[in-house]
């Protein structure tokens, strides 16, 4: 089983990329394999529903939160009933709430915490002559939209551009800055009239529009590696541009495995973030592009060597360039946005297609080189819709005298009486309970009057759109009653509730709990699973074909049903003979050849 997860791939767009003819390889598993759509979990974001994938169980069971994995032998997940059969899994670049434990492989979890990735020896930056032009144009957000709240997730903004001067010998610069303080300087010189940067001894050709090889930095006593790209190069006019690729550190993305280093020395040095983002307002997309399939490529070739040479019966990664391009052009080209325009509509599509194009390639690659014996998944955890709200639940909520805020806008728990959790995605309302939480305000007599009044308060938030109102949230519910949609145990909120279609998770400068959007953008986390417009939509994605595939079907979820995020996870377990008993997902049987697909 090769499971090649894509953040955020939209099931609508990909069909409508294939019918324009695109993407041939995956326009060819749809032909010969089976396809459709995937019901997320709320909140609609990577790590709540990569785990549920992976997990093959409800939230209840496998999510306590961001970066704190359930135990893999207590819940008897699909990784825990490989390891009783005897088969091996390896995740590569999957999301870290899930563990490979037991004789299973991980290679460089998806780091998902604020702390610092202790992979990173320097962050992959941008160097520029026209450092001033570059930052002082910059619009200063008067919004952050992410959760917790006062992240900038939703932009993807880099914030990779550093000033490259000369130093006291005349010539430029390059300057590495590392994360913890650390920093490597590079000189940038001539040889042979052309542009070379020097590691030590060694010059480093550099050729404008392209990304130089790989060059290891150990005579500089850093174990890593390091490249370039020469975005321009005008000395004469002080115009200078090269970006520079992130340096991760082998030692700390192997540790002690053996497996890892064989990995790296085969498939070479491992990124997980390119420098410029996925925008048609960048000046070098195309060195994205280039990261973004070289990443792509180097993900399918672990794979292809773990499963058809190594013997791993299961493989799975997340690729993150569509999502990207969703959050930086869906604003602009689907029709639903505030921010639509025509005239500039085409410009924001094509960087779509292009990662998706990327995102084929992939496809064939593995699809050319994959025994006989092998399933492929291509999956998705999520899509997306366009933004048009911004929305502070804290604020809204201390409107309702629900939350006492401090001056950092955070509740006061000695005097709130009910809070959210960072790590739980931005969803759950926890009541301040005396005798369950340290700083307990609330009574168990008064319990039910405190969720009953936030719920009355979340039901009445709403704006004035074209003269009529529209409700900020769609559902709430009960923990209780919440257990239908995935919610049980003793990590969940006591209400759970989702955003409407449009409307994001954030804070704002001026101080309202909800009003427009500033500038374009689209989301998944905090909107509701079936968000959707006529050009995308919230759910996920699979298309699968191989071994026991089904050929030539698409099962329609709006005449048929949907499937949901844990059942890709029973159809893996069928498929390799595991036990099912306890996973949460029913087989996707209409998707495989020994299926009974209603028409």
């Amino acid at each position: 089983m090769i499971v090649f997860g894509v953040d955020g791939l939209s099931m609508p767009l990909l069909k409508r990329y294939a019918a324009q003819g695109a993407l041939p390889n995956i326009s060819r598993m749809l032909q010969q394999g089976a396809a459709t759509e995937l019901l997320p979990f709320i909140s609609s974001w990577s790590d709540v529903n990569w785990v549920a994938f992976m997990a093959g169980q409800g939230l209840g069971t496998a999510w306590r939160g961001q970066a704190l994995p359930a135990d893999n032998h207590q819940t008897g997940n699909l990784l825990d009933q490989m390891t009783r059969q005897g088969l091996k899994a390896a995740l590569v670049h999957f999301p870290e709430t899930v563990v490979a434990d037991a004789g299973h492989f991980s290679f460089a979890p998806y780091w998902g915490r604020s702390a610092l990735w202790a992979a990173e020896h320097f962050k992959p930056m941008g160097h520029t002559t026209r450092y001033q032009a570059r930052t002082d144009d910059k619009h200063i957000k008067q919004q952050k939209l992410g959760w917790p709240p006062n992240g900038t997730l939703t932009y993807h903004d880099k914030g990779a551009w550093q000033p490259l001067e000369k130093g006291a010998d005349g010539r430029y610069a390059l300057m590495l800055q590392g994360q913890r303080g650390n920093t490597l300087t590079l000189p940038l010189g001539e040889q042979g009239g052309k542009p070379v940067i020097w590691i030590g001894d060694q010059a480093v050709a550099l050729a404008e529009g392209e990304w130089s090889p790989w060059c290891s930095l150990r005579a500089l006593n850093v174990s890593g590696s390091v490249r370039f790209y020469l975005g321009c190069y005008r000395p004469e006019r002080d115009d200078v541009e090269i970006l520079q690729a992130q340096v991760t550190d082998p030692d700390q993305l192997c540790g002690t495995s053996e497996q890892a280093r064989a990995l790296l020395a085969h498939a070479g040095p491992f990124f997980s973030k390119w420098v410029v983002k996925a925008s048609p307002q960048e000046d070098y997309p195309q060195a994205t592009y280039q990261e973004g399939d070289e990443q792509s490529l180097w993900l399918a070739d672990t794979a292809l060597t773990l499963t058809q040479q190594q013997g791993y019966a299961l493989w799975a990664t997340v690729h993150r360039l569509v999502d990207e391009s969703h959050h930086n052009c869906l604003g602009q080209c689907d029709p639903a946005s505030p921010f639509f325009d025509p005239a500039q509509a085409a410009r924001y599509d094509a960087v779509m297609r292009d990662c998706y194009q990327i995102l084929d390639k992939t496809m064939g690659k593995l699809m050319a080189q994959m025994d006989d014996e092998t399933v492929l998944m291509l999956a998705s955890d999520h899509g997306a819709v366009p933004n048009a709200y911004m929305c502070d639940i804290y604020r809204y909520l201390a409107k309702h005298q629900l939350v006492v805020l401090d001056e950092q806008l955070k509740p006061d728990m000695a005097r709130s009486q009910v809070y959210l959790k960072d790590e739980r995605g931005g969803l759950e309302i926890f009541v301040n309970l005396t005798g369950r939480e340290a700083t307990g305000i609330v009574s168990s007599a008064d319990y039910d009057a405190v969720c009953a009044k936030t719920l009355h308060a979340l039901g009445s938030w709403h704006v004035l759109e074209q003269g009529k109102l529209r409700n900020a949230v769609s559902l709430a519910l009960l923990k209780d009653d919440a257990a239908g949609i995935g919610f049980w145990g003793p990590c969940a909120g006591d209400i759970v509730f989702a955003y409407n279609a449009g409307f994001v998770w954030g804070v704002s400068r001026g101080g309202e709990d909800i009003c427009p959007v500033e500038v374009p953008g689209a989301n998944h986390g905090p909107q509701k699973p079936t968000a959707a417009t006529a050009m995308s939509s919230n759910y996920g994605a699979l298309v699968m074909m191989g071994a026991g595939v089904r050929a030539g079907y698409y099962h329609d979820r709006a005449t048929l049903g949907p499937y949901t995020m844990v059942d890709p996870a029973a159809a893996i377990a069928h498929l390799l003979g595991l036990p099912l008993a306890t996973l949460d997902g029913r087989v996707i049987h209409s998707l495989l050849a020994d299926g009974h697909a209603r028409p």
